[in-house]
């Protein structure tokens, strides 16, 4: 294993996730991860509010890459953040072939409506369209 993505939005099935990579990260001490947040800008509020969705998703990206950096601190040399914006489950699973990641980690559903309400509309889309092995983390 050399490089694992692990993609988060914060989201109480991220927390999940992470503690999974966690797992992977001290089987595979050599291993690096990736931790990526994804800025979906396709949703209604952006057209009605984009000054107000902006600092929000940046507030949201600083708590998560801060975050990120308080749960894997015996790992840093080996996590890196990042951010992107675009489609989630397409962004995830395009970083996932750039960084050409072993294995993809998210937890099942995520912060918005539509995740609740089903398995997780990223989770889902990931699963479609990954090129790589997804573990999908439930909890």
């Amino acid at each position: 294993m050399n490089t694992i993505l692990l993609a988060t939005d914060g989201s109480m099935y991220s927390e999940h996730a992470t503690e999974m990579a966690k797992t992977y990260l001290k089987a595979w001490p050599e291993a690096r991860l990736v931790v990526l947040y994804v800025t979906a800008k396709d949703h209604y509020a952006y057209d009605f509010i984009p000054d107000v969705v902006d600092e929000a998703e940046k507030e949201i990206t600083e708590r998560i890459k801060t975050t990120t950096e308080e749960q894997f601190a015996g790992f840093q040399n080996n996590v890196h953040f990042l951010h992107k914006s675009g489609h989630p489950s397409k962004t995830i699973c395009d970083v996932a072939k750039d960084q050409d990641v072993d294995l993809i980690i998210l937890g099942s559903h995520g912060r918005g409506i539509i995740d609740r309400a089903l398995l997780g509309s990223v989770a889902h889309g990931v699963l479609q369209r990954a090129e790589r092995p997804v573990l999908v983390v439930k909890k």
